[in-house]
């Protein structure tokens, strides 16, 4: 319905010179632009909205399976703008506890609108949405004018504010979301680029404006193609993150940036030919492919922009457990392109080590029996609907 707005739209405007029938198209613009919010906000399963006049309008929630979602603790401006079509969504989800001030240096690095999740447990609900609520409004007023943000938890039976009230569940108990969390947030999403991404990535200068032409041009004749970007980590001594290729290569040959997760898990994140990527001179006007990469390891989890109608992610997966490289296997066996982008990437503060891995393995343990589960169900929904393509991609698993 947005193109549809767009093309009907222009079409008005091409025919009319008049201010009058100018003022008359945009009024009809705006009118179908608020339809197609209704009917993204429509995608939300079983969707029944809940309004019980909370105090500060907390409590319009609306229902997903067996979650509640609590839309627009934070509205963008750009939403209202017909411009945003053509942009990048950065989507991203986070933990209410990490809602802090650090989140700033990744949100104030991206230039166009950002669609955030915030996920709580079910408990004290309505405090942790009022925090919530508090926290964002502190932000500065540039953030809050590209972030819509809302509020995600569990509820088996409903949204209505008897529900809540007794909702109980404990730190303990609770099962971060990650794939909900992210599905729910693209619902929102009104551009028809997105970069669904996690937590504390900062990039490089105009990388939104930038990636935009690119996508424009080349997802237009090539819709099946994930526009990849390198990633790294860079030292924790690190004061100012690298906003260019410049900045990033000195760090790299000095050692305080690596390829993300390469002393952790090198498989996930290195993609060939680094110095050649390095070393080719950064064009800042506009951005191409370098190459295309085979999808041939399965455990390879690139960063990506894409057009929004990819896939969503698989929510029988737990979090931890290859959550989100199950979107990048589904890519796969759609026969999606995977084409690495020159001199755009994306930056993360700190190193992770080999230090790390027992950490992860005691948070994995929990979750394996509901993973191998989900690996069952995926395979067989995979050569069920894509059987053509099962030699193309590598074995899936852990």
């Amino acid at each position: 319905l947005v193109v549809f707005a767009i093309l009907l739209y222009n079409i008005i405007i091409n025919q009319c010179h008049m201010r009058m029938q100018k003022a008359f198209g945009t009024f009809i613009f705006a009118i179908l632009l608020f339809l197609s919010t209704v009917l993204i906000i429509n995608k939300l399963d079983s969707t029944k909205m809940y309004n019980q006049h909370y105090e500060d309008d907390i409590s319009r929630f609306y229902v997903y399976k067996n979650y509640c979602v609590l839309p627009y603790a934070s509205h963008s401006e750009m939403e209202s703008n017909m411009n945003i079509f053509e942009r990048i969504t950065l989507i991203l989800h986070i933990s209410y506890d990490y809602l802090n001030a650090n989140i700033l240096e990744q949100l104030e690095s991206w230039d166009g609108p950002i669609t955030l999740m915030i996920t709580i447990p079910s408990a004290h609900v309505y405090k942790k949405v009022r925090k919530i609520k508090e926290t964002l409004s502190c932000f500065p007023s540039h953030v809050l004018h590209r972030l819509s943000a809302h509020v995600l938890f569990r509820s088996k039976n409903g949204c209505n504010q008897d529900v809540i009230d007794k909702l109980n569940e404990t730190n303990n108990d609770w099962r971060y979301p990650a794939n909900v969390a992210r599905n729910v947030a693209r619902m929102f999403v009104r551009s028809k680029y997105v970069l669904i991404s996690d937590s504390q990535f900062v990039f490089p200068e105009g990388f939104e404006s930038r990636m935009c032409a690119l996508a424009r041009n080349y997802l237009t004749r090539y819709p099946k193609t994930a526009l990849v970007v390198r990633i790294f980590e860079v030292n924790d001594t690190i004061k100012e993150m690298p906003r260019n290729k410049a900045e990033l290569r000195e760090l790299f040959f000095k050692g305080l940036a690596v390829e993300f997760h390469a002393r952790y898990n090198m498989e996930a994140h290195t993609i060939p030919h680094l110095d050649q990527w390095f070393n080719k001179r950064e064009n800042k006007q506009e951005v191409d492919i370098n190459s295309i990469i085979k999808f041939s390891k399965r455990g390879w989890e690139p960063q990506f922009v894409s057009l929004n109608t990819i896939p969503f992610h698989d929510e029988n997966f737990p979090f931890s457990l290859r959550d989100n490289t199950v979107l990048r296997w589904e890519m796969c066996r759609q026969n999606y392109t995977f084409a690495l982008v020159n001199d755009l990437f994306m930056v993360h503060r700190g190193i992770k080590t080999m230090h790390d891995i027992p950490l992860t393995k005691k948070r994995q343990k929990h979750s394996r029996p509901q993973f191998n589960t989900a690996m069952k169900l995926f395979k067989q929904r995979m050569d069920h609907q894509y059987p053509e393509t099962k030699k193309l991609c590598p074995e899936f698993g852990a």
